[in-house]
């Protein structure tokens, strides 16, 4: 058995608080499906409307992507390696479905003529279980917490990346262009969610029952309101500013994220 000495337990200790290892298992698992592979890692973004940047963790597409194609899919990635900790989604019970739907960015251009180029509702499949509320351990009430934060960089990230490589298509003067960008958290949280029934909660506390059913999930939709700024077109009411702004995050746990892989597909 080999012992590693103590600065080498400190350095691999440094290297695992970066989460860069979880990205780099997570392009390998990527390059060894069958229908996937890493076409981006570490990639720079910019958001001119929220003054926002970083890199996305990596950009996937599937295996027989050709760059101009009809209805080709990116794999837009941010991957958050978190200890020993658990995210709870909660759903109502009347809105207790799995959904196919997904709000999701959609470049395409036909014939040079722009017929989509913007944020827009798609069904995909596999089905999961949707939600806005994850109850995460240490979070403060009213604040956003780790998942929001995430998501909401992540969406600014996505619109960025799509606008480059939309500059990219008008540069080259290309007439035919069609990508849809898919918002993935991945993340080592264990997942769960629980169906309430809003009748049972108590008004005392705040408290769900002690007999309310929690289960694991392998991933989920996460569909909140992650981009409040006003576009071109400002919306007639805050309703429409509110529905305008959802978006949907996939958010999957590491271990199954192969199975994610195997199964995701437009529809």
């Amino acid at each position: 058995m080999k012992i590693h000495p103590p600065q080498n337990q400190k350095s691999i200790k440094t290297a695992n608080s970066s989460g860069f290892p979880l990205q780099i298992a997570a392009a390998h698992v990527l390059n060894q499906s069958r229908d996937w592979r890493v076409f981006l890692e570490e990639h720079p973004w910019r958001s001119d409307i929220t003054d926002s940047e970083g890199f996305i963790d990596i950009v996937a597409v599937k295996r027989d992507d050709i760059w101009v194609a009809d209805k080709s899919v990116a794999m837009v990635l941010e991957c958050k390696r978190v200890l020993q900790t658990e995210w709870v989604f909660l759903i109502p019970s009347m809105d207790a479905e799995e959904r196919r739907q997904m709000i999701v960015w959609n470049s395409n251009l036909n014939d040079s003529n722009c017929d989509h180029y913007g944020w827009c509702n798609l069904p995909a499949y596999p089905p999961s279980y949707q939600s806005q509320y994850c109850a995460i351990p240490g979070q403060e009430q009213g604040r956003r917490n780790i998942l929001e934060r995430t998501a909401s960089q992540l969406i600014d990230s996505v619109e960025a990346l799509a606008k480059q490589e939309w500059l990219v298509i008008e540069q080259q003067k290309i007439p035919n262009f069609a990508r849809v960008y898919i918002p993935v958290l991945l993340t080592t949280a264990h997942l769960s969610v629980s169906s309430v029934d809003p009748a049972t909660i108590s008004l005392s506390d705040g408290c769900l029952p002690a007999e309310t059913p929690v289960t694991s999930i392998p991933y989920i939709r996460f569909k909140k309101s992650l981009s409040p700024h006003i576009g071109s077109s400002p919306p007639n009411s805050l309703e429409n500013l509110h529905m305008e702004s959802e978006r949907t995050i996939m958010v999957v746990n590491a271990e199954r994220f192969s199975e994610l892989l195997s199964q995701f597909e437009l529809v």
